[in-house]
């Protein structure tokens, strides 16, 4: 441990509270701001305690409306506990995690009395793209600067007009209030709430600790600045930024009758090369994003609604519903009736575990 670090630390009072720190998700949560979030206060934990043997100074707990379990994106169910059961619960920090559930989750009363009661015991709450839309719906932003992603700031400003929008920054803070611009930022914003804590050196010692993906900036996610800085050539972040324009546009016309071409046209692209970028930057062709978004999207509507399969389908982007089933022996090896039933069962005897 360099001496910077370990001096920050040794100078934190060793008799001071635990930090509980609360993530709040909802189906088609992406997992990496789980992980990343949780990462970087568990590590900073596990530093402190070499200097404080014993200690916990920070506690994180992860939350969801009702509890049980939460399907994330990445179709991996996290367990999570219900906001009720933390109502007498002083939070250090709520983090609202980004993701498709979040478009639903702001329209939810139960939710947003819920931080509004919350609100007077936390000292500070933070916001991962999508999840900027329930800090605004829960009056939390009026007269406060916030971002999200490009591709949502116009329906944000649209939602919200006294939201005073930064459509520069990558991460801002107004006050106590944290929101960033992408999804999976979850680890940098952490940082950044980690550094005003602990300070810069305890802040980049956590940030070599962990494996966070620095797609956005060549520089370390410790030092990053509210407004962009690349080390980079300036066409680089603008290919990238258009990438990330496209997933959420993508995200937003689910529904509809959608092709690579209508994404790269939106962002103002060859096709050719959106294709080649698109596949660089996510590891996947546009076809296959696409589909992987529609699949987890009629695998939520299978777990939350009775809906037959073939309305599904059609909310959904897939025509059919023998087209979804195909979908679904191909991919799950499984019909959508069995895994409604499965996917149930599951939730049902968790309740009682």
């Amino acid at each position: 441990m360099d001496i910077g670090c370990l001096k920050t630390l040794e100078a934190i009072d060793d008799s001071s509270a635990t930090r509980h720190i609360g993530i709040i998700v909802f189906d088609g949560v992406v997992l990496a701001d789980v992980v990343g979030a949780a990462d970087v206060f568990g590590i900073g934990d596990k530093l402190i305690s070499t200097v404080f043997p014993g200690t916990t100074r920070y506690a994180v707990s992860v939350l969801s409306i009702a509890g049980g379990m939460v399907m994330s994106s990445a179709s991996v169910q996290i367990m999570t506990a219900a906001l009720a059961s933390f109502d007498d619960c002083r939070f250090d920090t709520l983090l609202i995690a980004s993701g498709t559930g979040s478009f639903d989750a702001y329209h939810d009363p139960e939710l947003l009395a819920w931080l509004q009661k919350m609100r007077g015991n936390v000292r500070r709450i933070a916001a991962i793209c999508t999840g900027v839309f329930v800090l605004g719906a829960a009056g939390f932003l009026n007269n406060r600067r916030a971002t999200t992603h490009w591709a949502l700031l116009d329906k944000l400003a649209r939602e919200f007009p006294q939201i005073r929008i930064d459509r520069e920054a990558q991460i801002t803070e107004d006050d106590d209030i944290f929101t960033s611009c992408d999804v999976g930022m979850a680890a940098d914003l952490a940082l950044r709430l980690l550094e005003s804590d602990l300070g810069p050196s305890v802040a980049r010692r956590v940030a070599e600790s962990i494996v966070v993906c620095q797609r956005r900036r060549d520089t370390s996610p410790a030092s990053h600045t509210t407004h962009r800085t690349h080390a980079a050539p300036s066409s680089e972040p603008a290919k990238t930024n258009k990438i990330h324009k496209a997933s959420l546009w993508f995200v937003e016309h689910l529904a509809e009758p959608i092709s690579a071409a209508d994404a790269a046209n939106f962002v103002s692209m060859s096709e050719r090369n959106f294709v080649r970028q698109f596949k660089r930057e996510t590891g996947q062709t546009p076809h296959d994003f696409l589909l992987k978004l529609r699949l987890d999207a009629v695998r939520q509507q299978l777990t939350e609604t009775d809906l037959p399969i073939d309305k599904i389908a059609r909310r959904c982007g897939l025509f059919s519903g023998e087209h979804v089933a195909k979908l679904f022996r191909k991919h799950m090896s499984a019909s959508p009736t069995e895994y409604r039933k499965g996917n149930r069962l599951s939730k049902n005897i968790s309740q009682f575990a």
